[in-house]
């Protein structure tokens, strides 16, 4: 590779040979030599190979080919499955190929090794015979593949040369390897001059850097489409030896060629091989390119910092690294905070705040003075605000744009809920050359789901917002099995395992919360990303109310003429709720508790034309507490059910003189009855009795217990919080409720 030289400096060599003739040299040399047996024989350039020491050097400095003294060499790299001791060209898979009668063949050797599967083929050409093009190539002389390609242009998966020789006799390297590296040496030279990503005509190059024996690697980032190009070469320019290294330095090289105008971005990331879902990039090397002028020019945004490294500390919220407790952390460190670390003096203040001392030095010892001597460090803390879901971390890219150094990272979601949160410290570790500080460091988080994990959300399309659902209608809603599913809307499903197509998912709006139904504009949306994951938002949006106006007439037992004779006979016991739907059916049912008289007094508005448009639902019961705390709180209105939920306190702090007699009516409009079965219930009844007291704060409070067998007569009378869900908050909720009527009844006891 390299160099375009002259054939006039192969007369040196001729007269160094003498007397042989240049015509009788190459018959001189022997076609095949043992690394053992070989001498240096004529007095060859010493740049040419005469062993495998030799052509490992000639490897490492040139790569497989160098022009010089008038001498083209090029140094082929083949594989035995095992190395015999008798060497023989036929024992290799390929034949050395060149263009006939363009220059003569002065050396041809075998270098082999007995500690190296490895064997270093040398050819040497010399003595240009005419103008025109020189072609040196391998083909597989076993297969009988053709000894030229037809295409054009030629595409080898062998190694494959080209060189032009002019009409004064020089010789120039023409294919791509006449400037991209092969070798260690080339490498880091074109990496000193021209950085990891670069720009060559209309070819765009990557090298990448990586340590051996770890389980690091590079990956062609799958979900960049950069139709503009086209991959044409993967070059290896890593040290060669003869007996492979355990660890060291990776070097390898990727270019691409531009194919068509336009704009396209190609990206490389250094992650973990092992990782199959969405990766822990600790590298990313971005070209952000766009094509011109019929792909033979190529501009690069050079915005990116190429050259930055990501890592992060995970610290478990139960550990004993952490400043603060567990309780207290999602209080002092749920915010984030950045900083820009410039010395170890600087990490070590900023750190204190939060790790303790064994934790800190142990942090403080991945980094020496040496390191900010050349590289700044950037620092962001962050908290798992899914309290267990977030394990790992990942870059995306680090950039210059309008005023900000922006850190675009990615942190993971998991499907399954970890036994602990984490808090993290992301570290960014840039070179001093590429830190400008006249820019404010902004981290941008953008969350990404793991492998196989599709996140359900339920959403109010017009809030935006997550609803409440009942754990208890999860599965029913969602009409599946769906056995790997967590979370609290949003649900977290890992389809790993999924019996069902995922695709196909639906939702049964009738376990929907009361009050919702599926949007009739997008009810259902499906994301697809990487890695087999996905998000699955169903739209809902709140039904129009039903208005539902509310009544309660009480009457104390003792009023005078309010109660007819027969009353007296059957008592108060047994009040079944009624639904009326017309005058008749109002004044028969009223007849049981109330005389005529109060029925005209207090129950006149119910005439015909109230009930053209509605039912009246009615519920009576007789209070011995003075019924300062009955009301009417709320309804559910079903295609199945109606039910009225009240409040009444039960006797357990006080007892009237005398007991109150209740009518508690609910106006239903007649679009919403079709039927239904009606209930009333007590709020705060979760024994069943009709009533709130201190045995349903018992029943509630053993009804949470893990393992308890005590059932709950209604789950809604429960739901004081009324989110949806029986916890802790209801049995809190309960309690100021039991105190609040306790209160009331003790002042009216004290009048």
């Amino acid at each position: 590779m390299r160099f375009q030289r002259t054939v006039a400096a192969f007369i040196a060599v001729a007269t160094a040979l003498a007397p042989l003739s240049t015509s009788s040299i190459s018959t001189f040399i022997p076609s095949a030599v043992s690394a053992e047996d070989n001498s240096k024989g004529a007095a060859l350039p010493e740049w040419i190979p005469y062993d495998y020491d030799t052509a490992l050097k000639f490897r490492n400095t040139y790569g497989a080919t160098h022009i010089q003294d008038g001498l083209v060499c090029i140094v082929f790299k083949e594989q035995y499955e095992s190395v015999p001791t008798d060497v023989n060209e036929e024992l290799l898979s390929y034949k050395v190929k060149t263009t006939d009668n363009m220059m003569k063949e002065l050396k041809h050797s075998i270098y082999i090794s007995k500690d190296s599967n490895y064997v270093y083929e040398a050819v040497v050409y010399f003595a240009p015979q005419k103008q025109g093009e020189f072609e040196v190539y391998l083909v597989d002389h076993r297969s009988g593949i053709a000894a030229f390609p037809t295409v054009s242009p030629p595409f080898f998966t062998t190694p494959y040369y080209k060189f032009v020789i002019d009409a004064d006799k020089n010789i120039t390297e023409t294919d791509i390897f006449s400037w991209l590296p092969d070798s260690i040496t080339e490498y880091k030279e074109y990496v000193s001059k021209k950085g990891t990503v670069s720009v060559n005509d209309n070819y765009v190059v990557f090298c990448l850097d990586s340590s051996a024996g770890t389980q690091y690697t590079w990956f062609e980032d799958s979900q960049e489409k950069h139709s503009n190009f086209m991959g044409v070469n993967t070059v290896e320019c890593s040290m060669e030896t003869e007996i492979p290294l355990d660890g060291g330095e990776l070097n390898t090289i990727q270019a691409y060629q531009a194919t068509k105008d336009g704009k396209s971005r190609i990206v490389w990331n250094y992650a973990p091989s092992y990782d199959y879902g969405e990766p822990e990039v600790k590298k990313t090397l971005i070209a952000e390119c766009t094509v011109l002028d019929d792909s033979t020019h190529i501009l690069i945004d050079d915005a990116y910092i190429q050259d930055a490294e990501f890592s992060f500390a995970h610290y478990s919220l139960y550990s004993s690294d952490l400043t603060a407790s567990s309780y207290e952390i999602y209080n002092k460190f749920s915010d984030p905070r950045s900083a820009v670390i410039e010395s170890k003096k600087e990490l070590s203040g900023f750190l204190s705040v939060y790790l303790n001392e064994k934790a800190l030095n142990k942090f403080l010892s991945q980094y020496s003075d040496s390191f900010f001597e050349n590289n700044v460090l950037l620092l962001n803390t962050y908290l798992d605000p899914y309290k267990g879901r977030i394990f790992k971390h990942g870059l995306n890219s680090v950039y210059y744009k309008d005023d900000k150094l922006t850190v675009d990272f990615t942190s993971v979601i998991s499907a399954n809920l970890m036994r602990t949160s984490y808090f993290d410290i992301l570290q960014l570790s840039i070179p001093k050359k590429d830190y400008n500080d006249n820019y404010d460091v902004v981290w941008q988080c953008e969350e990404i789901l793991d492998y196989d994990l599709k996140r359900i959300s339920v959403i109010d399309e017009d809030t935006g917002e997550y609803i409440a659902i009942a754990t208890d209608n999860v599965l029913d809603m969602f009409g599946n099995s769906m056995k790997y599913l967590e979370g609290r809307n949003p649900y977290f499903w890992d389809t790993e395992f999924a019996t069902t197509d995922w695709h196909e998912l639906s939702l049964n709006e009738k376990f929907l919360p009361d009050g919702y139904e599926l949007s009739t504009g997008i009810p259902k949306e499906i994301k697809n990303y990487s890695y087999n994951s996905a998000d699955i938002i169903f739209r809902v949006k709140k039904t129009k109310p039903i208005e539902v106006k509310y009544t309660i007439d009480k009457f104390s037992t003792i009023t005078p003429r309010l109660f007819p004779e027969q009353l007296s006979e059957t008592g108060f016991n047994n009040y079944e709720p009624a639904v009326v739907t017309s005058i008749e059916e109002l004044s028969g049912i009223l007849s049981l508790y109330i005389t005529e008289e109060y029925q005209k007094k207090y129950f006149s508005a119910y005439d015909e034309i109230f009930f053209n448009d509605n039912v009246l639902l009615l519920y009576t019961f007789v209070d011995s507490t003075g019924g300062e705390k009955v009301r009417i709180n709320d309804n559910n209105i079903t295609s199945d059910n109606i039910t009225v939920y009240y409040s009444k306190p039960a006797e357990d702090f006080h007892v009237c003189n005398t007991d109150y007699f209740f009518i508690l009516q609910a106006t239903v409009p007649k679009s919403a009855y079709n039927g239904q079965k009606t209930a009333w219930k007590c709020i705060g009844d979760t024994n069943g009795d009709g009533n709130f007291g201190i045995a349903d704060l018992v029943t509630l409070q053993k009804w949470l217990l893990a393992g308890s067998e005590t059932k709950l007569s209604d789950k809604k009378a429960a739901d004081l919080c009324e989110d949806n869900v029986i916890d802790t908050f209801d049995l809190i909720a309960m309690r100021k409720m039991l105190i609040d009527v306790h209160n009331l009844n003790s002042t009216k006891n004290m009048r």
